[in-house]
């Protein structure tokens, strides 16, 4: 079974507390590559992606970069920003490619949360959101394959990607180009780079992917999902 895409948090709102909430928040563009915050900065803002994709990465002890998840329009992050008033960032967050965000200060959100005590829900809905993925791939780790954790990371970034500007999911047979590197995949299924090699070869000559420079394009979306279960 495949994770499924988080829902936008502000699904969960009125359409007042949605204007409201919008008005308050600051557009932001990241170029290709850009870091829209470090791990251990200050947390002051959470960020609602309005176009292009986001990496969340960490540090490990052993002083390498893990990426995480992969994050696309109309999802968040951030949320931990509005814990505590000195919280600081558990993660780094980077552009994948070119990316717009809302993002709304935290000392905002907190007038807000007094004006309309519903925005809890946004918070709420966010963290709940982070604890299914996260006792998701908690649970994958523990009893499943490498090789099938990896499938289901690229299966997952695939339907990010192949969503429209509208969040219309584009053509079966259209393929998709999922701009992350191996390490990043390797990484986000808990395994090592060769794992990752090993498994997305055998996917390209399966032919259901095609592999490239930094990147990875999915050519058949359906064989995928299957290969994923």
């Amino acid at each position: 079974m495949t994770e499924p895409l988080t829902p936008s948090i502000l699904d969960v709102l009125t359409d007042d507390q949605r204007r409201d909430l919008l008005r308050s928040a600051r557009r932001r563009r990241f170029k290709r590559g850009e870091v829209v915050f470090h791990e251990g900065d200050p947390g002051d803002a959470i960020h609602l992606i309005e176009k292009g994709h986001v990496v969340i990465r960490v540090s490990t002890p052993m002083g390498e970069v893990a990426t995480l998840t992969v994050l696309g329009r109309g999802e968040s992050f951030g949320e931990g920003a509005l814990l505590s008033p000195d919280s600081r960032r558990t993660a780094s967050a980077v552009a994948v490619e070119g990316a717009e965000t809302m993002a709304v200060p935290g000392s905002e959100f907190e007038r807000l949360r007094a004006a309309h005590p519903g925005l809890e829900r946004v918070l709420t809905a966010a963290l709940a959101a982070q604890v299914r993925r996260l006792s998701g791939h908690l649970l994958e780790a523990l009893y499943v394959p490498a090789e099938q954790r990896l499938l289901r990371r690229l299966e997952q970034a695939a339907r990010s990607y192949g969503l429209d500007d509208d969040g219309g999911a584009r053509g079966p047979t259209r393929p998709i180009e999922v701009p992350l590197t191996q390490d990043d995949l390797a990484t986000m299924a808990g395994t090592a780079r060769p794992t990752a090699n090993r498994v997305l070869k055998a996917a390209e000559e399966a032919g259901y992917v095609s592999l490239g420079r930094g990147k990875v394009t999915v050519t058949d979306a359906a064989a995928l999902r299957r290969a994923a279960r």
